[in-house]
């Protein structure tokens, strides 16, 4: 069973609530799996885009994606992950601000949103 951090799913619903538009840009071989642990983790109603595709795609097209259907400027995305090569990539073409962490903090949250 698939499982957030402690904290995860209030601070999505925060930011929700403040208005704050939420994207998944994933790279996974098996999105319909990701969907459903999207499902099974009550999240995926949280976001107005899902870009989930398969190993092979590149995560400026995921940002592509998500511009072409919010019209969101990509200087005003913040993007979030793990994987280095995915922030060098995102931050060389789009964003003005990338960020990667392994946890999130309510701390952090009131920073994102003060």
């Amino acid at each position: 069973m698939p499982s957030l951090y402690p904290h995860a799913k209030g601070i999505l619903s925060a930011l929700k609530d403040k208005g704050i538009d939420l994207a998944i840009a994933c790279r996974s071989p098996t999105a319909d799996i990701a969907d459903t642990f999207l499902e099974k983790l009550s999240i995926k109603s949280m976001f107005v885009t899902k870009e989930i595709f398969s190993s092979w795609t590149h995560k400026t097209d995921h940002f592509q994606r998500i511009h072409s259907r919010t019209w969101i400027p990509f200087n005003s995305m913040l993007f979030f992950d793990d994987e280095n090569r995915n922030i060098e990539a995102v931050r060389m073409i789009f964003t003005t601000f990338s960020i990667c962490l392994f946890f999130f903090s309510w701390s952090l949250a009131d920073i994102l949103w003060s």
